[in-house]
């Protein structure tokens, strides 16, 4: 860089000549970085879209499924008798169910001996071996009491062998229970009386019975008092044997009408924030701030002047609105398809349509209204039409236009939400991604290396000006010396 010689001659302040000079010199870089400010506040503006319209997207897969809209509910007409909750997609309206007699639950095999000690703590005192074995074929499981042993360290010692037999102890009865239920069998070399009250014995499970009942006049039978049958979750209270009870389904209207009404707060939410961001005023005169300006303002100021900058980034940008226009048009094109009733081939006739004639309706710009007791209506007394509807799946794989006729509106705004997102990444890349092949990436990219350029441009500039300043002042300093010594010869004369 050289020596730089600062106004000693001249007595000019030269650093700040030459910095307000490269100020002049240093507009293209300026341009080029607000130009990339803007292009990177498009860029994610864009992406912000690109994630409502995901969001929307995954809100609509249970939308697609004709089982969101089979969905039931089942009533019991005595709970008191048999209870029932739909588990499946049952077949029937209706089923009667008749409970000769409910299962009772067999009972683990267990064993209770009655201690003579005071507590759980005290020392056993004697010495014997406790021989534990679950069947025949099992390997019996050896239990060494000793002197100093008390309740509670057998206790310990029985749990944490391999036995497969837990130990308790309660008001003075020693318990062992089977872990599984199954036989097993007790050997002991304690004498009788021992103060653990333990013997040898066998010790057999208690048999429980099988549930009898029946559905629809056909007998069955269970080990259990809940079991399924036909998609539906029946439990078992009490014998009502020759006075049979009736459960009842239905479809689960609420259910179905959830679903479609959060689809539409979703999507009305998600195309409200879009109409915004496309129709946000642009102010003129108003550009990205750079950091030198930043610094030279309050926070509040600065932040109000980037918002202002920031406005209008996207206004009447054209995928987001043609976006727009095909989603509205996906919802509003009537199903046509062989077998689809024609009286439910569009929303406006399940109960969903735009907003109601007014003054302000031309502003809704596409925002979805549900007539609550016609779409209720709808879903209970056309159920299948309305999942048509929304699921139909078109196998169509050559006419585009008749696959698009014929698939259900679901269908159709999943898929254009895809096509809106992959022409957004395309133009703005995705969040997260190593390599990015999009327009603004590749603008950006470009911009990065014309600023790098300029700037070494400038570094050239800023270095022949601090050279041609100090060739200035080492001509002064020497103009002044050579005056200095003539000045001095005269006074000598």
């Amino acid at each position: 860089m050289g020596i730089r010689i600062s106004g000693m001659a001249s007595g000019m302040d030269t650093e700040k000549i030459i910095k307000d000079l490269m100020k002049a010199q240093r507009e293209p870089v300026n341009r080029l970085q607000r130009s990339k400010y803007t292009v990177e506040w498009k860029r994610d503006a864009y992406r912000e879209m690109n994630t409502l319209l995901a969001d929307l997207q995954n809100s609509m897969k249970n939308l697609r499924l004709s089982s969101s809209f089979n969905k039931k509910v089942a009533t019991s007409e005595n709970d008191s008798i048999a209870s029932a909750r739909v588990v499946g997609s049952p077949a029937l309206s209706s089923y009667t169910v008749e409970v000769i007699n409910p299962a009772v639950a067999a009972k683990p095999a267990t064993a209770s001996f009655t201690s003579t000690l005071p507590n759980t703590t005290t020392k056993i005192d004697e010495e014997f071996r406790i021989t534990l074995k679950k069947d025949s074929s099992a390997e019996a499981t050896v239990i060494d009491v000793k002197s100093e042993d008390t309740i509670e360290s057998i206790i310990n010692k029985i749990n944490s062998s391999n036995a497969g037999i837990k130990a308790s102890y309660f008001n003075d009865q020693f318990v062992l229970t089977s872990d599984d239920g199954s036989d097993f069998s007790i050997g002991t070399t304690a004498p009788e009386g021992n103060k653990l009250g333990i013997e040898a014995v066998d010790v057999e499970k208690k048999g429980g019975t099988l549930a009898s009942f029946m559905i629809n006049g056909v007998l069955y039978k269970s080990d259990t008092n809940t079991f399924t049958f036909d998609g539906i979750e029946i439990s078992l209270k009490q014998s009502n044997e020759g006075a049979p009870i009736t459960i009842h389904t239905k479809t689960d209207v609420d259910s179905i009408f959830n679903t479609v009404k959060d689809f539409v707060d979703k999507y009305n939410a998600v195309i409200e924030t879009i109409n915004k961001k496309i129709s946000e005023p642009k102010y003129k005169g108003y550009q990205p701030l750079l950091d030198e300006e930043k610094e030279a303002l309050n926070d509040k100021t600065a932040e109000k002047m980037e918002n202002m900058a920031r406005s209008g980034i996207l206004l009447r940008d054209p995928i987001l609105t043609s976006g727009l226009t095909e989603l509205r048009r996906a919802l509003s094109t009537p199903l046509q398809v062989d077998g689809v009733n024609k009286a439910f081939d569009t929303l406006s006739e399940i109960g969903i349509g735009g907003p109601p004639n007014g003054k302000y309706a031309y502003q809704e710009n596409g925002k979805l209204y549900i007539d609550e007791t016609k779409l209720r209506e709808a879903i209970r007394n056309n159920g299948d039409d309305v999942m048509k509807l929304f699921t139909n799946y078109s196998s169509e794989k050559t006419d585009l236009g008749k696959k698009y006729q014929e698939s259900g509106l679901a269908e159709r705004l999943y898929g254009e939400l895809n096509k809106i997102m992959d022409k957004v990444t395309k133009e703005a890349g995705s969040s997260g991604t190593i390599y990015d092949d999009s327009s603004l990436g590749k603008k950006l990219k470009q911009t990065d290396e014309d600023i790098q350029r300029w700037e070494d441009r400038l570094k050239i500039i800023e270095n022949r000006y601090w050279k041609q300043f100090t060739a200035m002042e080492k001509a002064m300093s020497k103009a002044q010396s050579q005056g200095s010594w003539f000045a001095q010869m005269l006074g000598q004369q």
